[in-house]
């Protein structure tokens, strides 16, 4: 396996990992996120719709609802098990306008100028190589066209002693953080952009709170999305001795009504700039 690829499958074997919970335990965050970027987008009736990592659904499917049955949303993804269950769902909710494929972000198979949005949830920074996903971002979309990026920036005290506690047990115990992708400061994306061609590049800051019944709910979340790999990764006491840590610590900030996460979310936007005129 190539020192390119290896990045890639262990992100792919990730997520097929936790295809069947994500998003199903707790809050749907992902969901909520997505019906947000997809109002920030302002897709138009018809329009045709790029989701990259589209894990299941979070951005199709208010897309696919925007987009109307003369649209075409298509959703792409490195997971096998992910797209499964987006298909069943596509079919399920009979949205003709929507389907997804097997792709690697970074080398997409579509035409250029083909689509008028490109949408990519909370997916920007598991791109081993962001400029070149970008760059294909920009391609494939039409002059005029739009890209639209979720991520989540300063997180809340309760996920900032969460990550801090994780990367000392890390530091002790000598397990891997991350399954992969680049190292990115986030708050270097709209410079991305800009770099590779972006114009009319616009950041949206919005903050939401989320609820988690009770300390296995919260814990249990941790499992179904990226969080899940470091975790999986520690030997089994350790991963008890944290959990242990973790609960006390839970106990500590729950209120009446449960767990309270705060999620600052931020939209980064750009736009493909009309195609330059040949000189006469």
């Amino acid at each position: 396996m190539s020192d390119k690829e290896g990045p890639k499958t262990n992100i792919a074997g990730l997520y097929n990992r936790v295809a069947s919970l994500y998003g199903q335990v707790g809050p749907d965050t992902f969901a909520d996120a997505g019906r947000r970027l997809v109002e920030h987008m302002d897709i138009a009736e018809g329009a045709k719709v790029l989701d990259a990592g589209v894990g299941r659904g979070a951005n199709l499917f208010p897309a696919a609802e925007k987009a109307g049955p003369r649209g075409q949303v298509i959703g792409i993804d490195l997971a096998e098990n992910m797209l499964r269950e987006t298909a069943a769902e596509i079919q399920r909710r009979n949205i003709a306008q929507a389907s997804v494929v097997l792709m690697d972000a970074e080398q997409l198979s579509f035409p250029s100028g083909f689509f008028d949005d490109v949408l990519c949830g909370f997916a920007i920074f598991l791109f081993p190589h962001l400029e070149q996903a970008l760059s294909e971002f920009l391609r494939v979309l039409r002059p005029g066209g739009k890209l639209g990026i979720t991520v989540a920036r300063n997180a809340d005290a309760l996920e900032q002693w969460y990550s801090k506690r994780i990367i000392q047990y890390h530091e002790q115990h000598h397990f891997p953080l991350n399954a992969g992708g680049e190292n990115l400061d986030l708050s270097e994306l709209p410079s991305y952009l800009a770099r590779v061609g972006f114009v009319d590049g616009r950041v949206q800051n919005e903050q939401t709170e989320f609820v988690y019944a009770d300390a296995e709910q919260w814990w249990d979340a941790k499992w179904t999305h990226g969080t899940r790999y470091s975790l999986e990764q520690m030997a089994p006491a350790v991963l008890e001795r944290f959990k242990t840590e973790v609960f006390a610590r839970l106990q500590e900030v729950r209120q009446p009504d449960g767990i309270h996460e705060q999620w600052n979310l931020q939209f980064i936007l750009g736009v493909r700039g009309a195609e330059e005129k040949e000189d006469e």
